[in-house]
């Protein structure tokens, strides 16, 4: 039994003293992101199936962003860099067919 995308959430927990903060999330595209960087703390089943995932890590490594960094590429670079993006996953396709 799978969670709906409209029903997955991720939450950022900690309190002010700790040196950790408890990452907890349903949502599978987190899951897949934060498993290559962070090891499992415990998992939530439900039928056996996961459904939700719990990491322990440094309050250190969160931060804020005050703007969303903007790309500064030219026309030019824009082109050349779709150019050679759909060239690599052309190639992608054909090693994997």
């Amino acid at each position: 039994m799978s969670i709906p995308t409209s029903e997955q959430e991720t939450v950022v927990q900690y309190d002010r003293n700790g040196e950790t903060m408890t990452v907890y999330t349903t949502d599978s595209t987190q899951i897949t992101r934060l498993d290559k960087i962070y090891q499992r703390h415990k998992e939530h089943k439900q039928s056996g199936e996961v459904i939700a995932v719990e990491y322990v890590v440094s309050k250190r490594l969160l931060s804020y962003r005050s703007k969303v960094p903007k790309s500064n590429m030219t026309d030019e670079q824009r082109a050349a860099l779709s150019t050679k993006m759909k060239a690599l996953r052309e190639k992608q396709l054909q090693a994997n067919a």
